[in-house]
């Protein structure tokens, strides 16, 4: 059975992010001489790949790239190994990709709550991250970035992550205490946001972040938003916002920012938002809460998440209400 309601898969992302870190350590993955790891999967079930690389970007000891294509990149092969990953093991594009991937002859593991990728998996002995099934795919980023993390470092692709994930764990369960004490701080955010576009910026890990937060706005309030980095925005996307003002566009940023920027990017960073500032009246600025970096990330995923939800409710629309997705790829099962 589906959760109720979309906050709390959203309030749930601690506790998932232990059980998907069991999932991947019970996958039955070893040690492997592999060169490189392609991680495929589509919409919900992709996001736990683009924030591993930019989380443990430090921790990886092979090159580790997501491939969100209908086939696999020239290099892989059989020092590959290809990791595919569905939620609901039925997306059609992530189940081309393994059958691609054994006519390549590259190793093979799987995460999913099931379906035809876990038969796949099993029919070939191939490890597989079992994880819990009844969410939506983006309401399970716990499970599948846990599970990601556990299989990777079993691989020897990211030694010493899934512990480094085990220990952020209590920020995140800090932070989603705290948003349930005080739920009024999103709230009144998310009716900040309604009515507009909203655009997320951020460097490094929170890059990626701002990606997975600008799919949460577009899924569960049905709202237009878009996520870009910083530095690169300031060599080209700086100027669009331009036209804000020339067109009278309604629209809202929002700067994923960290203590930890060194001393130039910040003051780059700063310029950046400072600009930004002038073109559009509704400006954002969110900072996770935690020691490390990857505590600061992990919190502010929450955050956004949690707003997403706060604005779907805003904007008068049902967060889980995903129809047009399904009829847009039926006759395949809904990822």
């Amino acid at each position: 059975m589906v959760l109720a309601t979309m906050l709390e898969q959203a309030l749930d992302f601690p506790r998932q992010l232990r059980s998907g870190l069991a999932a991947g350590d019970a996958a039955g993955m070893a040690d492997r001489q592999i060169g490189a790891v392609a991680l495929c999967g589509l919409g919900g079930s992709a996001a736990g790949g683009r924030l591993l690389t930019a989380l443990f970007a430090e921790q990886l000891a092979v090159p580790v790239v997501s491939v969100d294509t209908t086939s696999l990149p020239g290099w892989v092969g059989e020092d590959t190994l290809v990791v595919c990953i569905s939620y609901s093991g039925q997306t059609a594009e992530t189940l081309w990709l393994w059958d691609e991937a054994g006519d390549r002859g590259a190793l093979r593991a799987a995460i999913t709550a099931g379906g035809a990728l876990a038969s796949r998996a099993e029919a070939i002995g191939a490890p597989c991250a079992l994880v819990e099934p009844g969410f939506q795919p983006r309401g399970a980023l716990g499970l599948l970035l846990g599970a990601l993390v556990g299989l990777l470092d079993l691989a020897g692709a990211v030694p010493g992550a899934a512990a480094l994930l085990g220990d952020a764990v209590p920020a995140v369960e800090a932070a989603v205490a705290q948003e349930r004490a005080q739920p009024d701080v999103a709230r009144t955010e998310a009716e900040r946001l309604g009515g507009h576009a909203v655009v997320f910026y951020g460097s490094g890990a929170r890059a990626a972040a701002a990606v997975r937060l600008k799919n949460q706005v577009n899924e569960n309030a049905k709202a237009a938003s878009w996520g870009g980095a910083m530095p690169e925005m300031a060599h080209n996307e700086i100027l669009g916002w331009i036209g804000c003002n020339r067109h009278d566009t309604r629209a809202a940023a929002i700067f994923l920012r960290d203590e930890a920027e060194p001393p130039a990017p910040r003051a780059l960073h700063d310029r950046i938002q400072d600009i930004v500032a002038g073109d559009v009246p509704t400006v954002l600025e969110w900072r996770g809460s935690g020691t490390s970096e990857l505590e600061r990330t992990l919190t502010l995923l929450v955050h956004g998440d949690v707003v997403s939800c706060h604005l779907a409710d805003v904007e008068g629309v049902d967060a889980l209400d995903i129809a047009r997705l399904t009829s847009l790829k039926a006759p395949s099962a809904n990822e």
